[in-house]
């Protein structure tokens, strides 16, 4: 294999056989086995920017804070990828992580941010991020400048669950599905807007 080729052939976009690799998980939580993923990946159910309909992404969790229950992701892909282009116009509709199931606050991560939570997911996960570079095609993740360059292209983005108000039915815990969103496995989509 050339060096720095990507190991599935994956480049600036996802090929087919690289969304194969990380759609795995997505028929776990279609089936309701999402939480045998523990809090390596994570379900982020989104609304179509155009259509409004809801759309299933699974994304490795970069980052889980059990006291806070906030999870982060990365868009592998940068700035385009529909889910994130779908998250800047209308907000997460749930997120599904572990055994819990929740309506989420969302954030963009600042550079700094997001370059803390990227070194220490290197520094706590080094053979998984060698999996991903190999995969993904990207550089070697190993330098402190390596990870700033790479933050500076993808954004990061945390959910934990959304606080409940006096107008918002539920509370801690399992959260009801927001409007417009099926629980239904043959209702939700892949990762496109």
């Amino acid at each position: 294999m050339a060096a720095g080729r990507p190991l599935l052939g994956v480049r600036r976009r996802p090929g087919r056989l690289a969304l194969a690799v990380f759609r795995l998980p997505l028929p776990l939580y279609r089936l309701g086995w999402g939480r045998l993923l523990g809090h390596t990946f994570l379900l982020l159910v989104h609304a179509g920017r155009k259509t409004g309909r809801p759309h299933s992404t699974v994304a490795m969790a970069l980052a889980y804070d059990p006291a806070t229950r906030e999870a982060v992701i990365c868009s592998a892909w940068g700035e385009d990828t529909d889910w994130i282009r779908n998250l800047r116009v209308r907000p997460a509709l749930r997120v599904e992580i572990g055994r819990e199931s929740f309506v989420p606050e969302q954030r963009v991560l600042s550079e700094d941010e997001s370059f803390a939570t990227a070194v220490e997911f290197r520094r706590r996960h080094p053979h998984r991020l060698r999996l991903m570079t190999r995969i993904l095609g990207w550089a070697d993740l190993g330098s402190d400048m390596a990870v700033r360059d790479f933050v500076r292209s993808r954004p990061f983005v945390s959910f934990r669950p959304r606080l409940p108000d006096s107008t918002e039915p539920g509370g801690p815990g399992r959260s009801p599905d927001p409007p417009g969103v099926s629980t239904r496995a043959s209702d939700r989509e892949s990762a496109h807007g």
